[in-house]
Parts: C-alpha cells; structure tokens; sequence
C-alpha cells in the first residue's frame, strides 16, 4: 500500500506544467489536485477543465493548477480523503461515499432514502455544511471548500426483477455504508468492490446486481452484462471539494478568496449537471433518445408504491439506526438538528 501511494503521488507530481505570466493580483501560485472518478462527466466536464482552464484564466494566470483522478493514480476513493489530512495530497475532490467507514460523518448529508433528488440532497447539504466544516478541520485538519454530486443512485441488475424487494438473495455492489445496510435489509448480500471493478464482476457473474448513477453505468458500460435497470433514487454521492487545512492557512488570504469564490462556482455548476443526468442515464441505458451514444435497450423496471414504502421502511428500521451506531450519540444529534431538520426525518 505504501509502495503504490508513494509512485501515484510522485507520478501526480511529475506532471509538468508552464505556469503563465503572474496576475497584479494575486500571487503566483501552482497547485496540485487529486479529481474524482475520471471516466465520468463530473471530471470530465467540471473538475479538470476547472483546474487546468478557468482557475487560469480568471486569475491572469497567476494560479495553474494539475489534476488527475484518483483513480489513473492508483488510488482507492476512501485513501484520498486520508492523503488530504495527513498533508500528502494539497487537494481533491472526494467521493465522500467512500470515507464513510473510517468517517461515518461523511456521508450524513446522503444517506439512503433520505432524499429522492438533486434538489434535496442540495438542501440536506447546505443544512450540514458549517457543522461538517467545523468538523473536518477540528478533526481531521482539512478544509471544506464546497460540495458537487453525482446523480441519482440507481439499480442494475443482471437478470429480471419487478421489485426492490427482488434484490433479496442477491449479491449486491453497494458503495458506502448506507447502501450496504440497505441491501442487506433487502435480505441481499452487499459487496464492495472500486467502481472499476464491477463491469468485470457483473460480467463474471460476482455480482448479481451493483448501485451507480444511470448515467455512470452507462458510460462505464454495465449494460453490456446487465440487463434491468430501476429508476428508484438510492442515494446518490456526495462529492466534498477538500484541501488539507494547513497547506491552505499558508497561502495568501486573497488566494484563498478567489478559490473559494471559484468553488462555490463549481458547486453550483455540478449540481445543475447533476439533476440532468438521471433522466439522460434512463434514457440512454433503455430505448433513448440518447445523444452520446446508442441505446443500450436495457429493461426498465418503473418505480412502485411498494418500493416507495420500503425505501422509508429500510430508512427507519435500519439505515437510521446503524447511522447512529457508526456515529455515535452526538453525532447523532447534530445530525437531527441539520440534516434531519431539513429534511422533516429524525434519527430515535
């Protein structure tokens, strides 16, 4: 593990990069950035023409950045949140999902079946975001500079079902702890693995059914081996736009205020993308229209009653509760009083 995080940081860093001609001001600054998943829209389109073109230009050049994702660089989604605390990584987007065994707090804002869109994650976030500030740098000596998203989290499954209560023997990919204690009160067997890995592990039969945004299974090719899709909102991952709290007290405050002004850009622009994506994905994975590729004629399994109550069954009697126990009693809390609040939902 040392060994691959010590080439993937000095493969980050030897990235060349000319820094253009320093802005009157602001001073020069360089930058180094880990991104989120790479092959997906929220890199491709937000965070690296971000990094590598806007940042450079509205500044006059005075600030450049480089940018990978975690993933090109050998890293696994919940190591990066780590390298941004202990000082490795300066910044990164991160999939905040995929901290929430170390750091159950991370993914308060997203649990399963506590928002069913965009629009309400935005909410439930805004809600959290100064307690989740104060925390992360109190804690964990990182800066929360803003939020993005994925979409809507929803079902691919290899073979037929008509219901989530389907999903009930099983072997589920589940990405974060939320989800892994949904499926398992499903009664199906959740299943880690990157998602890298699962397009290879539906085709193998390793799993039988995997959790991801509609658009993101699409562009990832899970169709090719599955062939029914649910439209039911899981969740949908959080992204947390970080930088290790120490490096950031150390550059110059206006700096700091261009970026942070810059990132609450970003936010907003991620968000917007996000509540296009679900219905593009649906389309694009079933019988269209799809404008970046063709339809995949997957099966689409609609939404029912029965899946409605279950979801807010599964919230109640299990993701709640198993929430509270990863966090503990204040934790607990404060979640009632932001997140909950917002949300008309209160952890007992």
């Amino acid at each position: 593990m040392v060994f691959r995080t010590s080439l993937a940081v000095a493969g980050l860093a030897a990235l060349a990069f000319s820094a253009p001609a320093q802005s009157a001001d602001l001073p020069k600054t360089s930058i180094t950035v880990v991104g989120s998943i790479g092959v997906l829209s929220m890199y491709k389109q937000m965070e690296l023409p971000f990094w590598t073109k806007a940042v450079t230009e509205k500044s006059g050049g005075a600030i450049t950045a480089k940018i990978k994702p975690f993933n090109e660089l050998g890293f696994k989604g919940g190591e990066v949140f780590n390298l941004v605390s202990n000082g490795t990584l300066q910044m990164a987007h991160v999939v905040l999902p995929y901290t929430a065994g170390a750091v159950p707090a991370n993914e308060s804002a997203d649990l399963v079946g506590v928002v069913s869109s965009v629009g309400d994650l935005q909410k439930a976030a805004n809600a959290f975001r100064a307690h989740h500030s104060d925390f992360l740098a109190k804690k964990y000596g990182v800066k929360l500079l803003g939020y993005g998203t994925y979409h809507s989290q929803v079902i691919y499954c290899r073979k037929a079902f008509t219901s989530i209560a389907d999903l009930k023997g099983r072997k589920v990919r589940a990405a974060g702890a939320s989800q892994q204690v949904f499926v398992k009160y499903l009664g199906g067997s959740p299943v880690s693995l990157a998602f890298s890995e699962v397009q290879p592990a539906l085709a193998n039969g390793v799993v039988d059914c995997a959790i991801t945004g509609a658009l993101s299974g699409y562009f990832a090719k899970w169709h090719e081996s599955a062939r029914f899709i649910s439209a039911m909102p899981v969740n949908h991952g959080l992204i947390a736009h970080v930088a290790n709290l120490k490096w950031w007290n150390g550059l110059d405050p206006k700096v700091q205020t261009f970026l942070e002004t810059q990132i609450s850009g970003l936010e907003k622009r991620m968000f917007a993308l996000a509540a296009q994506e679900t219905e593009k994905g649906l389309a694009c994975n079933t019988k269209g229209p799809c404008a970046i590729g063709k339809p995949a004629g997957m099966t689409l399994v609609p939404v029912t009653a029965a899946d409605i109550a279950l979801r807010k069954k599964a919230l109640t009697e299990a993701v709640l509760p198993a929430f509270k126990k990863r966090c503990g009693d204040d934790c607990a809390a404060k979640w009632n009083e932001t997140v909950g609040k917002a949300m008309g939902v209160t952890i007992r």
